[in-house]
């Protein structure tokens, strides 16, 4: 899905710039969906697993899927890098509210079976 909007952000661009994209975000919307995810789930449990780990989950995970596809478009050259990530930050953040939103609902759970 989302190397499939990097061809349609940047097809005005020429072949090589929206088959470039679309391979580029294809690739990386996989793997980084896998590292952010580690990393929300990582911070989450050291914040001790409350609202502040679902806060700072959250945060440093946006600021590392800000960051990553900017570095990594912008190395390959990606004529509307903004245009080209948006959706993924969108789709992105609400991801990671759902998945920190039922991490944290999982662990109260256990923490309630518990008593």
């Amino acid at each position: 899905g989302y190397g499939g909007w990097a061809v349609y952000a940047n097809y005005e661009h020429g072949t090589q710039a929206w088959v470039t994209a679309g391979l580029v975000q294809g690739i990386y919307a996989f793997f980084s969906t896998l590292f952010i995810t580690q990393i929300a789930q990582t911070t989450f449990i050291r914040n001790n697993c409350g609202y502040k780990g679902m806060l700072f989950g959250f945060v440093i995970s946006f600021i590392v899927m800000l960051t990553l596809p900017l570095l990594v478009h912008s190395l390959f050259g990606t004529p509307n890098i903004w245009k080209t990530i948006l959706p993924g930050l969108i789709w992105g953040s609400v991801y990671l509210m759902g998945f920190l939103t039922t991490l944290h609902v999982s662990q109260r759970r256990k923490s309630n079976s518990k008593l």
